[in-house]
């Protein structure tokens, strides 16, 4: 690698750092003497106020899938179908903020179009990651996903930190 690729390397990975404002991703494994566990990912509000919004949101979410309804997430859709969760491929263009289900959120819909296209993002990121390597990927407080190495969508998801 030379000493350009080197400096584009770290000029996208810091502009990655700037941008990703309210949401994280984090990766984990588990070591036993039986040796390494699958892979973990989780993504999760990273400030305060992100924190807040999702509470928010992902309470009028749960709503929705109690109801029947969609959930829209960018490049993915979650849905009860025949009582199960299910993760399953959206909207082609998940950059576009009319790819996400809204809620009622006390800020500008600037701001929200904001958090969910970041969310969006770092849940494909995640959906990437954990079908290169296996393992688990989990939304806070909205859903649970195990997938095997490889594996293609849909995926049978399970709630996280709720109850249908």
């Amino acid at each position: 690698m030379g000493p350009m690729t080197r400096w584009l390397v770290l000029a996208l990975a810091l502009c990655g750092l700037v941008l990703a404002q309210d949401w994280r991703l984090y990766e984990s494994r588990s070591h036993t003497e039986a040796g390494p566990g699958p892979w973990r990912y989780t993504l999760s509000p990273r400030t305060k106020e992100a924190q807040e919004l999702w509470r928010r949101l992902s309470e009028q979410y749960r709503d929705h899938l109690r109801a029947g309804y969609r959930v829209d997430l960018g490049g993915w859709r979650v849905y009860f179908r025949g009582g199960v969760l299910w993760l399953a491929p959206h909207c082609p263009k998940a950059d576009n903020p009319a790819c996400f289900t809204f809620g009622a959120l006390p800020v500008e819909k600037a701001r929200q179009d904001r958090f969910l296209l970041e969310l969006g993002a770092l849940l494909e990121e995640g959906l990437g990651r954990v079908r290169a390597t296996g393992g688990s990927l989990t939304l806070s407080r909205l859903f649970r996903v195990e997938v095997a190495r490889g594996a293609s969508p849909p995926y049978r998801a399970a709630p996280s930190g709720w109850r249908p």
